[in-house]
């Protein structure tokens, strides 16, 4: 009898906080396109703005999408150079990708909502913060473990926004208009700027 192998360490089945709360399942289309995403060898991101009140066990969502990689890579098209170029900037300077690599590959299925817990740039926890977004990167319907899941505070996301150009400003706004939808009592929220980055 043929010993059954054990699931990949690269990837884990897709935690519920990154189920659609609207429908309570995984999200299975492209916000853009609408193809399949939980075709395995789809390749997807899928981002959630949230208002938390103590931490994950209580909060609100501000908006929820998923988009497919070819859409994702189009979306980012809309970032000009010079945006591009000072969003890179930024990371450099606040963001310790070794350590993240680290901490990865510390993680077990267990574990993982730790990468949840505290915004990437800033450090602040997900108990201290009024909003924040989380991202996680797909395949099918597993959740891979890379660079991928991770946590940026609201404020870590206005300091990113000031960066970008006014055109990239204005042609994220018109992708969020077109496609992404929030709750009437967040609206306001959402007017502030669209806080998108793949």
């Amino acid at each position: 009898m043929q010993e059954k192998q054990p699931s990949s360490p690269l990837s884990t089945d897709i935690p519920k906080v990154f189920y659609s709360d609207l429908t309570g399942t995984l999200m299975n289309k492209c916000i853009s396109c609408e193809c399949d995403l939980l075709l395995n060898g789809t390749h997807y991101i899928i981002e959630k703005a949230l208002k938390p009140y103590k931490g994950y066990t209580s909060y609100s969502t501000i908006f929820e999408y998923a988009i497919c990689l070819p859409c994702a890579d189009k979306m980012k098209s809309l970032i000009s150079s010079h945006s591009m170029k000072n969003i890179t900037q930024f990371f450099m300077q606040n963001f310790d990708s070794e350590k993240l690599r680290k901490k990865m590959s510390e993680l077990n299925n267990t574990g993982m909502g730790e990468m949840l817990n505290n915004c990437m740039v800033k450090g602040t926890s997900i108990e201290d913060l009024g909003e924040c977004q989380i991202y996680a990167q797909c395949n099918g319907d597993q959740m891979l473990l890379s660079q991928f899941p991770y946590m940026v505070s609201g404020a870590a996301l206005d300091e990113m926004i000031d960066l970008l150009s006014p055109e990239t400003l204005d042609d994220l706004n018109r992708f969020k208009n077109d496609f992404v939808d929030g709750p009437s009592e967040f609206q306001d929220l959402l007017q502030s700027g669209p806080k998108v980055f793949l």
